[in-house]
């Protein structure tokens, strides 16, 4: 007879944690690639985006002598609240009592991937759902839409980052373009230089032809291609749509695209009886979404 001390639930802790983190580290994330991850130490956190000041303030002093003061139209408020997730580990005394180790070890491992799993499909959600009227930024419309308000104090004018393209060499250097001709609340070109291609799987070769090929593609003759060079290219598993694509400004998207991590993912054993059971508690909070557009323009194929 295997005799069990009773505090084996406390035992076991360390070895549940280290397969439980064995388990989420098997599962390659794009998170901290794509998003500015930062810490909260509140329920929720919001962001106030501010207008552009115009270049012509720069005029006034040669013009007049006066140094002018500059003020900013106030912008969109962004709130992110974080959410709690939380899943109990049940671990049977019995288990340790006859050596079945692997009922106490791979469970654990399976938790630790299903929590990496839920937090890669959230982040991927940013782009699943980029179009969707349910999930609208603080201007009012989704991440990609035809019609972004150009500010709050600017009437009916609107911007464009939505298209129907499918991936192409000349289809890539129609939204490079379109891209490039973002402006601020106030009309100025903002500069974008649009940088990567995010792909779901279905289309990384046509991806890596298009950003690496030496020579125009599509073509016999030895014209340059001058997308080479210009664009990296990321696949992305959780993306869902085979023949969506997206083109990003990555420095833009690194000061819009925002996950909170609030509390870091950890996984603790629960203060109860263990006389049948040792119960482990794995709980994590954060939050996730997009400050400003104008780092992306999505193609949603129909």
């Amino acid at each position: 007879m295997v005799m069990i001390k009773d505090d084996w639930a406390y035992a076991l802790e360390p070895g549940i944690r280290e397969w439980f983190n064995v388990g989420y580290s098997r599962r390659p994330s794009m998170i901290s690639t794509l998003f500015n991850v930062m810490q909260s130490a509140k329920d929720s956190e919001y962001f106030h985006s501010f207008g552009a000041i115009s270049p012509d303030a720069w005029k006034n002093f040669e013009r007049s002598g006066q140094v002018s003061s500059v003020s900013f139209d106030k912008g969109y408020r962004t709130t992110f609240t974080h959410k709690e997730f939380v899943v109990e580990l049940p671990i049977r005394r019995t288990f340790l009592e006859d050596n079945l180790y692997s009922n106490i070890l791979e469970p654990s491992q399976q938790l630790g991937d299903s929590a990496a799993l839920r937090r890669e499909t959230d982040a991927a959600s940013v782009f699943n759902n980029a179009s969707s009227t349910s999930y609208l930024g603080g201007d009012g419309v989704p991440l990609v839409d035809s019609s972004h308000p150009q500010g709050p104090h600017k009437g009916s004018a609107v911007q464009d980052n939505e298209g129907s393209l499918s991936i192409s060499a000349d289809n890539v250097e129609t939204v490079r373009q379109a891209m490039m001709a973002y402006t601020d609340d106030v009309g100025e070109l903002i500069g974008v230089m649009p940088n990567l291609i995010l792909v779901p799987p279905e289309l990384e070769n046509e991806a890596k032809i298009i950003t690496q090929t030496e020579f125009k593609v599509g073509s016999a003759n030895n014209d340059i291609n001058p997308q080479q060079g210009r664009f990296s290219y990321m696949v992305w598993h959780y993306l869902t749509d085979a023949d969506g694509w997206f083109m990003i400004d990555t420095n833009l998207m690194k000061r819009s695209l925002v996950w909170f991590d609030r509390i870091p993912l950890g996984i603790n054993l629960k203060n109860e009886d263990t006389t049948v059971y040792a119960r482990y508690i794995a709980r994590m909070r954060y939050s996730y979404g997009w400050r400003d557009w104008r780092w992306i323009y999505g193609n949603n194929i129909t």
